[in-house]
């Protein structure tokens, strides 16, 4: 049997089991919704085919296009603000002592692993405009002038919801980005060392590149789990005032559930889920194209 006949086979056989899992638990489901989101339904059932009726009718809505720019602020504020945050945090967590270490990434998981409300509920609290921490601080060092209704303000709103979301999830990118960096083999630091490379030598020179497989994973997760942002939202503000805190994901829910436009919420669902793999694509294509070997 040729050679090069017996490697497909051989990667045939693994990959059409987790190929077919795929299939059945991700893309099948997809189909009824893709069905679904041509027609005018109202959640208990199907009133006609509508055709891209309903696709042309939610982007001519204001809140659709509010949506996605809210989206894509909380998207722009992960990966340009969130990540170099977190991977400063992953470099500080790696020159610490033993024990250092081990109480800064304890402290870096806890906010990841607490409930969404909870930690939602702690941020209202803090945005409070009468008796927050962040507008009492303000007052105490007599910038009066700066203190806000943070929630209610259109101005501040999705910046504020968005530090929440920040804070909750930088310290889980930063233990994934250190784990990345116990991976790379010591030597490349001792010979660094030697050569009298400094900290920022060798957190950009070695550290960083050697990183990039890492970087990218950190990257779609943080990407795509910034175009989910629901739950904040949800808690934090209600998609108000008006429907200035809204997001895809939100507009998606408040279509279909408090509207009962079923039809129009899933062709939300369907835009969103194209927006993702196009992330998806972009990022793979761009970022990390040649894999570096230790």
């Amino acid at each position: 049997m040729n050679k090069h006949f017996s490697t497909k086979m051989s990667i045939t056989i693994f990959v059409t089991p987790a190929l077919l899992i795929f299939t059945i638990f991700c893309v099948y489901p997809l189909l009824p919704q893709l069905w679904m989101s041509l027609h005018n339904h109202n959640g208990f059932q199907n009133l006609g085919f509508v055709g891209l009726d309903n696709y042309l009718s939610v982007i001519k809505t204001s809140s659709f296009w509010t949506a996605h720019k809210n989206t894509y602020l909380i998207l722009a504020m992960s990966v340009l603000i969130g990540l170099p945050i977190s991977m400063c945090f992953a470099l500080f967590i790696d020159i610490q002592t033993t024990k250092l270490r081990r109480f800064f990434k304890t402290a870096a998981m806890f906010p990841a692993i607490l409930s969404v409300v909870v930690i939602s509920q702690i941020w209202v609290a803090f945005y409070e405009p009468n008796w927050g921490l962040f507008n009492s601080i303000l007052r105490s060092i007599g910038l009066d002038s700066l203190t806000r209704s943070w929630l209610t303000d259109e101005k501040t709103v999705m910046m504020s919801i968005g530090l929440t979301f920040l804070w909750q999830y930088i310290g889980l990118n930063a233990i994934l980005l250190y784990t990345g960096i116990k991976t790379i083999p010591k030597n490349y630091y001792e010979a660094a060392l030697i050569d009298g490379a400094n900290f920022f030598q060798i957190s950009t020179r070695i550290t960083i590149p050697l990183l990039q497989e890492v970087i990218k994973y950190v990257l779609i997760v943080s990407s795509l789990g910034s175009m989910a942002f629901y739950a904040h939202v949800r808690v934090m503000t209600a998609g108000g005032p008006g429907d200035l805190s809204r997001t895809v994901i939100y507009q998606m829910y408040y279509t279909a559930f408090d509207t009962s436009q079923f039809g129009k919420g899933t062709a939300i669902a369907v835009i969103f889920i194209l927006q993702c793999l196009i992330i998806s694509f972009l990022i793979q294509r761009f970022v990390a194209r040649e894999k570096l070997e230790f």
